[in-house]
């Protein structure tokens, strides 16, 4: 059940969460270091005349503060809007639009406050509601929307996306996690001249047109992917009760509240400071020769001045719990249950053989699966993945993770139950298999055997669509702040022992360091569900109908076309076939509105 952290524009996020720890091949990236500071990274593949190419802001949402959470996610939304040459009609216009709008918003704000104090009185009950707005509010919001009608008018929406795809590239896209933001296209070898022009130009020159529209964008995908989904907001509470003063504390997409009240003046101050050169990576994949490659590289981007502030280092712990904490709860969904404990951040030398702990209790031949499904019968084998989730993962109803982030760690057990079943005897269950691994070493051959699938996964995820595989892990490694740490963890996890395994099992399984997610199905007997559609898939339908713009729906088909060819599964293939079906479908009907 558990869901990752990661939004992005047609999905393009789970590819990157469903990667694992360790490099099954070794990757011959060049480095290079401009001189304004920004990392160049390129790994030659001459299996097409295609380059895959990605830039890397080493910022996600643990670099924010309260007050503005949900900032990173949403500059994944702005960066598309243009530049001074792009996007634009009339650029000088533009600018006028957006001051006045800028202005208007400051005086909406000053209304707000005064909301906001008459909530807390209990003079409204919702400030959000228009009901409660103030009449000045009213006024200003009226002559706000004459100008973002005007705005609408002057931008030429989408033209980034048409200049690429005129000229053969594909996949033009982005991510935002906890820890990193990056935004992809891969381009024709002979358009890369191409590439490197117009994404100088959007990291220098960028116009955060359709700001205060684009907040909403954001908030409607909160609502759709959080609110409106049957266990989201309890996901996101459960988050919030585990990382108790890290920032890991809230989701990437942010808080409602601050989504609606971050300034265009706080986004170009965090833009200044995280997108400068000294805090981004290049990434080149594909057929290239590296001494050549640079030259263009550094003609375009070293053009770019280096920030005149560094980004500041994350310095709040996550401070240590004293007692297992608990949420139970009820929802329209299956039985699920998952237990998290605190572990280990990035490259710490634990961080491997929880990997292979994880291993150990993954798979169909896993002792999660084996115990829940084969044994017991109370657990689902697969699960029907809603919205962004069909993307990454086993397609498994029984799993464990240990999720290494930048700053801190943690390991996660989850199931999912059949109907008829209670979330507390999954719980039961997986408590079984955790007593087991610290208390019995596991054998060599099972041990060998992890470590073997994880070699094939790897192998699998760097072949990934010419190159995207070795992109994205290699810049995840660079975001976290080394990036041959994909050459270097398969010795790592080759040398963990069946030792090693029972050693951290009893270091960090320990009950104060605990959360339990209990969540039963709402309704019917012992909590069993009354039938009907998977309210997952349901959710995953809404959102794929929901969508009114081809390209990114075109995009969310191709994401869901190449996650077919690793399901194997039948039960989860025929939901995405579903799935993919109703997404054409909708696609035909978008484009023959259009007259496309």
């Amino acid at each position: 059940m558990r869901r990752r952290s990661f939004y992005a524009a047609g999905a393009l996020a789970a590819m990157l969460a469903g990667a694992v720890p360790a490099a099954a091949q070794n990757i011959d990236a060049k480095e290079y270091w401009l001189d304004n500071g920004m990392q160049v990274l390129m790994v030659e593949r001459h299996d097409t005349p295609t380059i895959m190419t990605a830039i890397v802001a080493r910022v996600g949402s643990a670099n924010e503060i309260t007050g503005i959470t949900g900032i990173s996610h949403l500059f994944e939304h702005m960066m598309f809007k243009g530049t001074e040459t792009i996007g634009t009609k009339d650029i000088d216009r533009d600018f006028e639009v957006m001051a006045q709008l800028d202005s208007l918003r400051a005086l909406m704000r000053e209304e707000e406050s005064i909301m906001r104090e008459q909530m807390r009185r209990g003079d409204i009950e919702d400030m959000l509601d228009p009901a409660a707005r103030t009449p000045r509010y009213r006024e200003i919001d009226a002559e706000f929307d004459e100008l973002i009608v005007e705005q609408r008018e002057l931008i030429i929406k989408d033209q980034l996306n048409e200049i690429y795809s005129k000229h053969g590239s594909f996949f033009l896209n982005a991510m935002t996690s906890d820890d990193l933001t990056m935004y992809v296209v891969r381009v024709p070898t002979n358009k890369i001249e191409l590439m490197m022009w117009m994404e100088s130009d959007r990291f220098s020159n960028p116009v955060f047109r359709e700001f205060y529209s684009e907040r909403n964008v954001v908030r409607e995908e909160r609502r759709m992917g959080v609110e409106s989904t049957p266990t989201g907001l309890i996901e996101e509470d459960f988050r919030a009760m585990f990382w108790k003063s890290s920032s890991y504390h809230w989701d990437v997409i942010g808080w409602p509240s601050d989504l609606a009240n971050i300034t265009r003046e706080q986004a170009n101050a965090y833009y200044d400071m995280y997108y400068a050169p000294n805090n981004l990576t290049l990434i080149l994949v594909g057929d290239l020769d590296p001494d050549e490659m640079i030259k263009l590289v550094r003609k375009y981007f070293d053009r770019i001045p280096r920030g005149t502030t560094e980004p500041p280092e994350v310095y709040t712990l996550e401070e240590k719990q004293y007692g297992e904490k608990r949420l139970i709860t009820e929802a329209e969904t299956n039985p699920q249950a998952e237990i998290w404990y605190h572990t280990v951040a990035w490259k710490h030398p634990d961080s491997y053989p929880l990997d292979v702990l994880a291993g150990i209790m993954n798979d169909k031949t896993g002792r999660l699966y084996k115990k829940l499904v084969d044994e017991e019968g109370i657990a689902k084998s697969s699960v029907d993945r809603g919205g962004m989730r069909m993307f990454g993962g086993s397609g498994l109803a029984v799993a464990a993770y240990q999720d290494s982030k930048k700053y801190a760690g943690a390991f996660q057990v989850s199931a999912e139950g059949v109907s008829g079943v209670r979330a507390e005897q999954l719980e039961a269950a997986m408590d079984e298999v955790i007593e087991e691994v610290k208390s019995e070493l596991v054998t060599e051959e099972e041990l060998q055997k992890v470590k073997n699938r994880i070699r094939v996964q790897q192998i699998r995820f760097m072949d990934i669509m010419s190159g995207i595989g070795i992109l994205f892990y290699v810049g995840q490694n660079a975001a976290f702040g080394d990036w041959a740490e994909a050459n270097n963890s398969p010795d790592k996890i080759d040398m963990v022992t069946a030792e090693d395994v029972r050693r951290v099992a009893n270091k960090y399984f320990a009950r104060d360091a605990r959360n339990v997610l209990i969540v039963n199905t709402k309704g019917g007997s012992e909590g069993e569900r009354t039938g009907g559609e998977d309210p997952q898939i349901t959710q995953a339908i809404t959102m794929i109908t929901s969508i009114e713009d081809p390209a990114r729906l075109e995009q969310m088909i191709g994401m869901f076309s190449m996650r077919m060819d690793s399901i194997e599964d039948p039960e989860e293939r025929a939901q995405m076939e579903k799935l993919l079906k109703i997404a054409n479908d909708h696609l035909k009907e978008l484009k023959a509105a259009e007259g496309m």
